[in-house]
């Protein structure tokens, strides 16, 4: 075959073929959508886990301010301590340790809600106080609530990836939750340091 009819094959054929080539779309279509697909399977996995682990504060708060309105008449510090440890129960194991539970109890005074004690347990960092500005509509004369309120520290997976802040401004937030509970068998729970004693516990 003479040069030039091959070089003219070449042209036609080879080189036109080559800029019209697709092999390498997909290639490229996967480095855009790989990540995306990532972050929106690990995104609906944080997704279930905040759901969960809400839940889970929510039964905390509901058995510890349960049982600590169920003593009759004063409760004693080792006492809220041993109910608090149904943190352990019902968490996750991983998780316990960094699982807040602290218990209140308010009364009327006049019309102000005031707080009578309060506990914290010893393990993770302090929960903010509850709102208490519709406890005075579960009081009556002299009718104490008992309030648990349950939190943790979580960290998201997928704004844990790297060095990077979320949108708000930083990587993990706190979860809350808080329950009430008035007491069964007397309008007042007293929370005492020790037994027979008349210190209120102050935490």
């Amino acid at each position: 075959m003479p040069q030039h009819v091959r070089e003219i094959i070449m042209k036609k054929y080879f080189q036109k073929g080559f800029l019209k080539a697709d092999s390498g779309n997909a290639a490229i279509e996967s480095v855009f959508i790989i990540p995306f697909l990532c972050i929106l399977y690990f995104g609906m996995e944080d997704l279930t886990s905040l759901i969960l682990y809400n839940k889970k504060l929510t039964d905390v708060s509901l058995a510890v301010s349960d049982s600590v309105a169920q003593y009759k008449n004063s409760i004693t510090r080792a006492q809220v301590t041993d109910i608090e440890n149904t943190i352990a129960l019902i968490m996750p194991s991983g998780l316990v340790n960094s699982v807040q539970v602290d218990v209140y109890d308010y009364y009327l005074n006049g019309a102000a809600v005031t707080k009578r004690w309060s506990t914290k347990s010893p393990s993770g960092a302090a929960c903010t106080a509850p709102n208490t500005s519709n406890y005075a509509n579960m009081m009556g004369p002299g009718n104490d609530v008992i309030v648990a309120v349950t939190c943790m520290t979580y960290t998201p997976w997928v704004l844990s990836f790297g060095s990077s802040q979320s949108m708000l401004g930083a990587n993990s937030f706190v979860l809350s939750q808080g329950l009430a509970a008035v007491p069964y068998q007397s309008k007042v729970v007293s929370c005492v340091t020790t037994a027979g004693g008349n210190t209120l516990c102050n935490e």
